[in-house]
């Protein structure tokens, strides 16, 4: 019997619940991946297409959002210039220093400012882009500006403000008035921090706001404190406590308490043991005084001198010159006022010594006559005034051992203000009127005095011509400024010249000590010349006439003189001098 099998397919499983969620969950994320993906896409295709900024996009709280380029630059220059305009103060209590955030270094980069806005929502990372572009379209994108400070205009403003603004420690010291004293004792001062202030401003350039800086400061003690302003606090009470009188030459000033208080002042000195220190001031005590007392007080110095004459030599002493001296009389007034002694005192100055005191008079023993010599001239003449003058011009004339003597380096030029009148003289071989004229007799008689006082005649030049009251071969004449008389005086004494006259002669004598006995001896006349004619042309003269300026005159010759010197240790010197005289012409002027 056969056998049949039936065949059944089984029935399908049915899915289980984790299977389908996991399917209906990455269905959803393809969804909405899809739909973020389109979304990015449409957002970026919309940035990419514009060209301004984000909607909704700030810098430091001003909208720039939905702007073009060109608005977004206005709006950030506006920005710029407000905020470097912003000012800001540092105040302590009433006092402010002012400072515009565009001079203290404040600067804003407006192009690189921009280009940070432009950027936004272009980056090269689209999930940054799109998430920029969502927060553009929520709450808005808060861009920071690209800014900067320059340090060093700031900490130079900041220390500015902290040297205006610090206070100084006020010190103790003493105010017066008159006689009356008031102290002033010690406060301490302030001091700005400056690195807080340059802090504090930094924060407030970068905000743009500006403000108010209550500056933090830093006590600083004086250097004086209270117990220093009593210490001189009581010396100013003494030294206001009676008048003081200084006297000199004879004249006096008393100053009173009001006056003295008037020139009295307080300094502070930090290295001393008295730290506030009383002080009278040079100049107010010499307003205080007056120039017509201080005048008083003043003398020139005055050398001693030698009167001589007679053979007799008289010393008149010297006397100190005294001239007043500011500081010297401020220092002295201190201490008399101050100080417990006498209020009364001798005025102390500036003592000037004279060139020659009276011991260096003495010294250089001017004890007698050495030598004199006198010229004879006629009465009533011009020249005799000029004689007479510079007689007295070099009268008392002191010449030190060493030293020597100029009569044109001591008399000067010949003029009408120093009293020389017309008179006669020699120019270019001819006798004419010449102011001063006449005064080479007086270098004849003075050449003649210390030639036999046996002194150096460092410098002398004869007459041109043979004047017969002279002594021929001794005797001098002067020119200003090139013919000079220089004697020097090579004793080991003072030497002294001692002028007199008459009305018909002419006198010098030397005062010193003899040290020398002196001998000449003149020669005969050689080499005899006779006058000559000279003649010289006259426009002025009448066409071929002439006339006779001068008539011959004495004869020339040469004369050689011989000084002999005869020391105390026995030594002899001779000494010569050739004088040539020229002879006298005849002068005539014509016009042919």
């Amino acid at each position: 019997m056969a056998t049949s099998t039936t065949s059944r397919t089984p029935p399908r499983a049915s899915e289980s619940p984790p299977s389908r969620l996991r399917t209906v969950v990455r269905a959803a994320v393809i969804v909405v991946v899809g739909v973020l993906l389109l979304t990015a896409g449409t957002l970026l295709g919309l940035r990419l297409a514009r060209a301004g900024t984000l909607p909704g996009t700030t810098v430091d709280g001003v909208d720039v959002g939905g702007r073009s380029a060109e608005q977004l630059h206005e709006r950030l220059e506006d920005l710029a210039a407000r905020k470097s305009s912003a000012r800001v103060f540092a105040v302590r209590d009433d006092d402010r220093v002012r400072g515009v955030a565009g001079n203290l270094g404040y600067a804003m980069d407006v192009e690189a400012t921009a280009e940070r806005v432009l950027y936004r929502g272009r980056q090269g990372n689209p999930i940054t882009a799109l998430r920029d572009q969502l927060r553009a379209f929520g709450n808005g994108i808060a861009i920071a500006p690209v800014e900067s400070v320059d340090q060093a205009a700031l900490d130079r403003w900041a220390q500015r403000a902290g040297d205006r603004l610090q206070l100084e420690p006020r010190e103790g010291g003493l105010r017066f008035d008159g006689a009356d004293i008031r102290r002033v004792d010690p406060r301490p001062g302030a001091l700005v921090d400056t690195d807080d202030l340059a802090e504090r401003a930094h924060g407030l350039l970068l905000a743009g706001a500006g403000g108010d800086i209550d500056v933090a400061t830093e006590d600083v003690d004086p250097v004086t404190t209270d117990a220093d302003v009593d210490e001189v606090y009581a010396q100013a009470r003494q030294a206001v406590s009676a008048p003081v009188t200084l006297s000199r030459s004879g004249q006096d000033v008393t100053l009173s308490p009001e006056d003295i208080g008037a020139v009295l002042r307080t300094r502070v000195v930090e290295d001393d043991d008295q730290r506030i220190q009383l002080r009278v001031v040079p100049d107010r005590l010499t307003e205080t005084i007056g120039s017509d007392r201080i005048a008083a007080f003043e003398q020139e110095p005055e050398s001693a001198r030698f009167e001589v004459g007679g053979g007799s030599v008289r010393i008149i002493d010297s006397s100190d010159g005294f001239s007043f001296d500011p500081r010297a009389a401020a220092d002295q007034l201190l201490a008399l006022a101050t100080g417990d002694g006498s209020r009364e005192a001798t005025l102390e100055g500036q003592v000037e010594e004279p060139d020659l005191t009276t011991q260096q008079a003495e010294d250089l023993n001017v004890v007698e006559k050495v030598a004199e010599f006198t010229t004879n001239h006629d009465c009533c003449q011009s020249r005799v005034t000029n004689i007479h003058r510079i007689a007295d011009l070099v009268d008392d004339t002191l010449i030190k051992p060493g030293e020597t003597f100029s009569v044109n380096g001591h008399v000067g030029e010949r003029t009408e203000a120093k009293g020389f009148v017309g008179g006669g003289a020699i120019f270019e071989g001819e006798f004419v009127e010449q102011i001063g004229g006449g005064v080479s007799q007086f270098a004849t008689t003075l050449y003649n005095a210390a030639y036999f006082g046996g002194y150096e005649i460092v410098e002398h030049k004869a007459h041109s011509y043979y004047i017969s009251r002279y002594p021929e071969g001794r005797e001098a004449t002067l020119n200003y400024p090139n013919v000079d008389l220089k004697i020097r005086n090579n004793s080991p004494h003072g030497l002294v010249i001692d002028t007199s006259y008459t009305d018909t002669s002419i006198t010098v004598a030397v005062y010193g000590t003899t040290w020398v006995e002196v001998d000449s001896e003149t020669g005969p006349r050689r080499n005899i010349t006779r006058p000559t004619t000279q003649y010289r042309e006259n426009d002025e003269l009448p066409k071929g006439s002439q006339r006779v300026v001068q008539e011959a005159g004495s004869n020339g010759f040469d004369v050689t003189v011989t000084r002999i010197l005869r020391f105390p240790d026995g030594e002899t010197r001779r000494e010569e001098v050739t004088t040539t005289y020229l002879a006298q012409p005849r002068i005539i002027e014509r016009n042919t």
